[in-house]
């Protein structure tokens, strides 16, 4: 092994990475490199960089104070550096040191901080690593790898004492003085903990003699727990069995019953759909119109029809044979009578058709408003039913919630009218649809009982109302104070996601009055399918409540398990009430769509009567019209047989038979048509007389269906009448059974349907009393036996595993302990034979290289030994009693290492005697006898050669070039005799920043 490279930067003067690398061995023998320059250029930085990065803790060797006079403090034209570091490469490939690399590489970083760090070979180590791997290499930090002239120096003034820990890791033995140390400090925590554990062993064994009576007592009183225990599953299952029959008895009755409420409120409501689309069906006026108007112009057609056929007839029986028998001024005279007698007529049957239209017109208008009472008379119906359903499903729902136990909410609610505008509880305000029905509840949790007020003067007036009849307390919301919550900004995000139903306020019909209640009482709340689905959005982002009545609040909070499904209680409908009222308001609201309904039937009565003279009246007008025009179309006649026979008079024969010829083609003409006429008139009035008859079916469908409505609207109440006393049997047996269940828990802390589930006995309900009295006795018994605290056992079984695990440490500490003095002693031996045998061949060489140095004289070695008191522990177990018997006896140690030099010619009896040149020798002596006797892969020697003249320093690089043979030097020097020696130089210059800079020369 030896030194392949050091790197520095930011050491001392050093700011700038500098590297230096060492040659390699050459021909047997390691390098020895040279490292020159003038004073204050920054040389012996590198010596101190080696020292340090081996671990050196001492700033006063490395010549600094503080731990930051290391790293580069700046200069004029360089500001300070915030770290320092050094790193050493160490050819491994011959494995001294023990680890599986070729190359070890040590670095050591300092920050100005105060923080430090030791790598090796990239991994980070503490300081104990670095020293015990170095001491396994044969160097170290405090040893001879790093040698200045203060060393040589300090080694002959040092006391004995002092100088024996030198010899110590020269003789090898730093690796186990380490071991030693370690070893020594765990004996010492382990005697430590082992005392600690005696004393806790003494003062928990009295109190576990104690426990175990105890225990013992306990044990008596178990097989009489296991019977009541038993007994009581059987007493406890056996009545639950029964009141869970029963409740599924209730149950399935009140599904028969449900059925029966959907099948008979669906039949009204499809009775009321028609009674609403009969009522409200668009008036059928223009169609009566229209075929009105169809059947009179035909009427008209035939009129002028039958007077044509009448002029024409007339003329046919005109004979001109009889114009003698009149005369024409006969004629004339009854022409102008006839046309006086057409003009009074058709003046008559004005009048008469004037009158018919006006009592058509009047008839047309009774009958829509007939139509409109009509209407008005099935939506007060209806609204009339459907607010008697309401009242009887209300005084139902007061019953639960006296059975729920929310007395104070049903007080207010009940005394509304009095305290103020109260519109009722938050369950009582949302509608939810039933999938979303348990998780809307957890998430209002206890707001859903809390009452909505109108302000806060009236939320003060019901709390005074609670506090003076003692009825409870409740929670009030005031409309004008309650501020909705804020929603988060990406719950946009959130809400697209997988298994996200929505916000649970979006799931809540209610009226947009309450929507800052809805807000404050959801807030921001979530619905998700699952836990899973939580999961996956992040539990803490958002509160959120699954379909299963899990909660996940945004503190990260988690509360879900068995939630048991009730019939009854505070809870979203999934039908809400709009405008709930108090029972008075109800009735009151009841009574008054009575008397409008009422008042619909009298007027709709009246106009009925009316109508009926109206369309008498109109029958007489039309038969007095008929009747004058039966008359005009008479005298028509007559006076177009006048006119005719008038004109046959002044006619030619030849005339005569051409007119006679062409009145008869016409009046068949004239007779084909009013054929069709009356054809089509007698159409014309069946479909009036159809018209007449669907309308009056339509009315009497109406009235059928109105009688219908309220038959099925008393069914209807009848059977929510059932549905809710079987609701309030139910929530009964549902109680009682809850209770049954609490009870059982508290005396078992085991839930009844896990009991049941593996509990096979049974009892007879007959016997129930006799085994409640058994319950009884078997309890008094339990307490003459003592009322011993059940968790004694728990505490014998703690302070047994405590007491055994103390006996088990203590047996493992005398174990450790027995280990580690044997350890101890083993390293102590092996200690003393490697510095006995260091010893002798450290003695021998030194006595050579000293002579060699000064070419003569005499030095020596010498131990010096002394005693001190060892106290060994033996454990003597005696019969009767415990005690440690400590037996003192005396042990010979080596205290320090003594140095006799005598140069040729003297005889000095102390070393201080020595001149300074020859202490300098003798050190350089010693060291080179410790170097030859346990060499260091390298040595870095630091102007020790100072001191010594020419022929002397000669003298020490022959001494040098020797020991090369087994490390390698590092020589910081001035002296030219010394240079000659290297195969290497580098020079250190320092300019004008206050940087040192290398310049390197191979020798060869």
């Amino acid at each position: 092994m030896y030194l392949k490279s050091i790197e520095i930067q930011g050491f001392k003067s050093f700011a700038k990475k500098t590297v230096m690398e060492f040659l390699p061995p050459q021909d047997g023998h390691f390098s020895i490199t040279a490292i020159v320059g003038p004073n204050g250029s920054g040389k012996s930085n590198i010596s101190d960089a080696i020292r340090w990065v081996m671990g050196e803790q001492s700033m006063k060797r490395l010549r600094g104070k503080r731990g930051e006079d290391i790293i580069f403090g700046g200069s004029d034209s360089k500001g300070k550096m915030s770290a320092s570091t050094v790193t050493i490469i160490l050819d491994n490939q011959d494995n001294r040191a023990p680890i599986e690399y070729d190359e070890l590489v040590i670095s050591r970083k300092l920050y100005r901080t105060g923080e430090s760090e030791y790598i090796i070979n990239g991994n980070t180590v503490r300081l104990l690593d670095v020293h015990l791997l170095l001491a396994k290499a044969q160097f170290g930090q405090g040893s001879y790898s790093v040698i200045g002239q203060g060393m040589i120096d300090r080694l002959l003034v040092q006391t004995p004492e002092e100088r024996k820990s030198f010899f110590d890791e020269a003789a090898g033995i730093k690796e186990f003085q380490i071991k030693r140390h370690q070893a020594e400090l765990k004996l010492s925590r382990s005697r430590e903990h082992m005392e600690q554990a005696d004393l806790l062993l003494q003062e928990i064994e009295p109190r576990l003699k104690i426990l175990t009576r105890q225990v013992k007592k306990l044990e008596q009183r178990q097989v009489v727990e296991k019977e009541l225990r038993e007994t009581q599953e059987s007493y406890y299952t056996t009545i639950w069995s029964s009141q869970s029959s029963s409740l599924g008895d209730a149950r399935g009755k009140l599904e028969i019953t449900n059925a029966t409420y959907e099948v008979t409120n669906n039949e009204l409501l499809a009775i009321q759909e028609e009674l609403a689309e009969l009522a409200q069906a668009q008036s059928r006026k223009d169609v009566f119109a229209e075929l009105q108007n169809n059947y009179q112009e035909l009427l008209n057609k035939k009129n002028s029809e039958e007077r044509e056929r009448a002029v024409l007839q007339g003329r046919l029986q005109t004979e001109y044979s009889k114009a003698g028998k009149h005369n024409v001024t006969w004629l004339e005279n009854k022409i102008s009578t006839i046309n006086q007698q057409i003009k009074k007529t058709e003046k008559n049957a004005e009048q008469m058709y004037s009158q018919i239209v006006s009592l058509e017109k009047e008839t047309q208008g009774q009958k829509e408003r007939l139509s409109q009472l009509q209407v008005e008379r099935t939506q007060l119906q209806g609204s009339l039913s459907r607010l008697r359903q309401i009242h009887v499903e209300k005084k139902s729902e007061q019953s639960l919630w006296q059975l729920t136990g929310k007395r104070a909410v049903q007080a207010i609610l009940n005394h509304r009218e009095k305290l103020g505008d109260i519109p009722g509880a938050v369950a009582q305000l949302g509608k939810v649809k039933r999938e979303y029905q348990l998780a809307l509840d957890v998430a209002a949790g206890s707001h859903l009982s809390s009452v909505v007020v109108k302000d806060d003067l009236v939320a003060e007036r019901c709390i005074k109302y609670l506090r003076d009849h003692q009825l409870g307390f409740a929670t009030f919301l005031p409309i004008n104070k309650i501020r909705g919550r804020m929603i988060p900004h990406d719950i946009d995000e959130i809400l697209t996601k997988k298994g996200v139903h929505g916000l649970a306020i979006d799931l809540v019909s209610f009226n947009e009055q309450f929507d800052n209640i809805f807000s404050y009482v959801l807030g921001a709340t979530v619905v998700v399918e699952d836990i899973a689905t939580a999961r996956d959005i992040g539990i803490g982002r958002v509160r959120m409540v699954t379909l299963d009545g899990d909660i996940m609040e945004t503190s990260g909070s988690m509360k879900g398990g068995y939630r048991r499904t009730r019939n009854y209680g505070l809870s979203f409908s999934d039908s809400s009430i709009e405008g709930v009222g108090s029972s008075k308001e109800q009735e009151n609201k009841i009574e008054e769509i009575r008397e409008d309904l009422e008042k619909v039937r009298k007027e709709y009565e009246e106009m009925e009567i009316s109508l009926h003279t109206t369309r008498a009246t109109l029958e007489v007008s039309k038969e007095k019209n008929n009747l004058f025009e039966s008359q005009k179309h008479e005298i028509m006649a007559e006076k177009s047989s006048l006119e005719q026979e008038l004109s046959l008079f002044t006619m030619s024969p030849k005339d005569y038979d051409s007119v006679m010829k062409d009145v008869t083609s016409k009046k068949e003409v004239v007779d084909k048509n009013i054929s069709q006429i009356e054809k089509k008139l007698e159409n014309a009035q069946k479909k009036i007389e159809e018209f007449n008859s669907e309308e009056e079916k339509k009315q009497q469908r109406v009235f059928d269906l109105q009688k219908e409505m309220q038959e099925k609207q008393a069914d209807l109440n009848d059977v929510v009448q059932e549905k809710n006393n079987k609701n309030v049997t139910i929530a009964k047996l549902e109680t009682k059974l809850e209770d049954l269940e609490q009870e059982a828990y508290l005396e078992l802390h085991e839930s009844l349907p896990d009991i049941f589930a593996r509990t096979e006995v049974r009892v007879d309900l007959e016997d129930l009393e006799n085994v409640q009295a058994q319950i009884q006795k078997l309890k008094y018994k339990l307490s003459l036996i003592g009322g011993i605290d059940d968790e004694v056992v728990d505490e014998h079984r703690e302070t047994k595993e405590r007491y055994d695990s103390l006996s088990t440490q203590l047996t493992d500490l005398n174990k450790a302990i027995e280990d580690l003095v044997v350890l101890i002693t083993e390293l102590d031996g092996i200690m003393k034979s490697k510095m006995e045998k260091a010893f002798k061949e450290i003695k021998k060489e030194f006595s050579r290289y000293f002579k060699l140095l000064f070419d003569g004289g005499k030095a020596e070695l010498s131990e010096i030994y002394g005693f001190e008191e060892d106290e060994e522990e033996i454990d003597d177990m005696l019969e009767n009693e415990e005690e440690n018997i400590k037996k003192k006896r005396k042990k010979k140690i080596l205290r320090g290492i003594d140095i006799l030099a005598n140069p040729p010619g003297k005889k000095i009896s102390n070393i201080q005697m020595l001149s300074g040149g020859e202490r300098t020798l003798t050190a350089i002596a010693l060291i080179c006898a410790i170097l030859h006797t346990n060499p260091s892969p390298f040595v870095v020697l630091d102007e020790v050669e100072a001191a010594l003249d020419e022929a002397n320093t000669v003298r020490f690089t022959d001494i040098l070039y020797e020991l090369a043979k087994k490390s390698q030097f590092i020589l910081i020097t001035h002296n030219k005799a010394t240079m000659h020696a290297a195969g290497a130089l580098y020079g250190v210059t320092m300019g004008n920043d206050g940087i040192s800079k290398l310049v390197s020369v191979k020798m060869r």
